[in-house]
């Protein structure tokens, strides 16, 4: 029915090929992806239950089906289908539209053909046309998947007032022009759009995607500009709003910013998403503030600045350590305040064997583990590993 690559073509294509998507970084793609097409504010911080988390999984899916499509030369079979079906049913749960999961397919078409192109044509030719027409072959399939995941999602009950809140509160976020419509939405929904404005993230540990729409329903009927996003809430409140009932139940994880102009509240509510990931990870329930994962927030800020020190310290311990000994010890030094009778017991290891890792660390990576900058340089290395979902913590007992 599709083109597939393998019949006719020769190894030199064959190989160019698969060097060129072994180089290709999902993962990461992916979460840029995500971000160039979120339209609504979101957490730099990867995190279960945030709406560019399921656009991430969408196109994380898309380039896995479309490189495995090029690898093998076979359609995709039913599991792959399945996978991508399963993940346009999150995405339209996250209340993203079908015109965005389109998008979502759509980019994951072109990185995978763009990764092809740009590694260059094998030696003494060109890519045979059956390995450009695969990506649009790709679309084919997916456009028929996401139509049907969505159209089977919205058969399902919803929140009532849940999609026009959704779209004023990504308006009011992207500081378009008022309109007659957005004033129709307001007046619906109760919610004073002059402002000022309070944004707010919101999750229930363990709650269900009805269990969210519920709780969004809730802080409507109570005067706030609320929407669903899969497995949290988010929107505006206005001045004295009262949090209390809510925060009643032990579940909630709360992160609330105080008034907010206009330009500043794609920021803010991009930071709420992050705090709420990091209690998440932490365990903390209830009202969550800034001033509790500062350093965190501080690293997602300035990602590539984090990313950098994270090569700084663990670049060459990963390298030339590849059993990991030397990370983990690093990171429990960190996690006992480099305390090394601590570390020792926690490890465990005698105290002459960590002596003689803490050489060894030090020798890679050109620290000195006894001065105060170099200590918090690798700190902030293993809190943003942790982050970012990295090696298992190494917490104090």
């Amino acid at each position: 029915m599709y083109a597939t690559p393998r019949a006719g073509v020769g190894p030199a294509a064959a190989g160019r090929l698969q060097r060129a998507l072994h180089d290709l970084d999902g993962e990461a793609l992916a979460r840029r992806l995500a971000r160039d097409l979120s339209d609504t504010p979101a957490g730099r911080i990867p995190g279960h239950g945030s709406r560019s988390g399921a656009m991430e999984y969408l196109i994380r899916r898309g380039l896995e089906l479309v490189r495995n499509w090029l690898l093998t030369g076979a359609e995709p079979g039913s599991d792959a289908l399945s996978d991508l079906y399963e993940a346009a049913r999150e995405a339209a749960r996250h209340d993203l539209t079908v015109e965005d999961a389109i998008r979502a397919c759509c980019a994951a078409a072109r990185a995978v053909r763009s990764s092809v192109t740009q590694a260059g044509p094998p030696e003494g030719g060109t890519w045979p046309p059956p390995y450009l027409e695969v990506p649009w072959a790709f679309l084919d399939v997916a456009l028929t998947t996401v139509a049907r995941a969505f159209a089977d999602q919205r058969d399902l009950p919803s929140a009532d007032g849940d999609s026009r809140a959704a779209t004023l509160f990504a308006r009011v976020c992207a500081q378009t022009a008022t309109t007659i419509e957005d004033l129709d939405r307001a007046e619906r929904l109760g919610f004073d759009l002059v402002g000022p404005h309070y944004p707010f993230v919101a999750a229930i540990d363990g709650g269900s995607a009805a269990a969210h729409a519920g709780l969004a329903a809730r802080l409507r009927s109570a005067g706030a500009l609320a929407c669903t996003q899969g497995h949290r809430v988010a929107g505006l409140t206005g001045p004295g709003f009262d949090w209390a009932r809510f925060l009643a139940d032990r579940a909630l994880v709360l992160a609330a910013e105080s008034a907010t102009g206009a330009a500043g509240l794609t920021e803010a509510v991009g930071n709420l998403h992050d705090l709420v990931t990091l209690a998440g990870r932490a365990g903390r329930r209830g009202r969550i503030r800034a001033d509790d994962f500062l350093t965190e927030l501080m690293l997602a800020n300035s990602p590539s600045l984090a990313e950098e020190i994270v090569r700084r310290v663990f670049g060459r311990l990963d390298a030339e350590d590849t059993s990991g000994t030397l990370s983990q010890t690093l990171r429990c030094l960190v996690a006992h305040g480099f305390n090394r009778t601590a570390a020792a017991a926690a490890l465990p290891a005698h105290r002459n064997t960590l002596l003689y890792r803490i050489n060894r660390i030090e020798k890679l990576t050109g620290l000195d583990l006894d001065r105060h900058a170099h200590r918090e340089l690798a700190r902030l290395a293993v809190v943003w590993r942790d982050t970012t979902g990295g090696d298992t913590p190494a917490r104090p007992e």
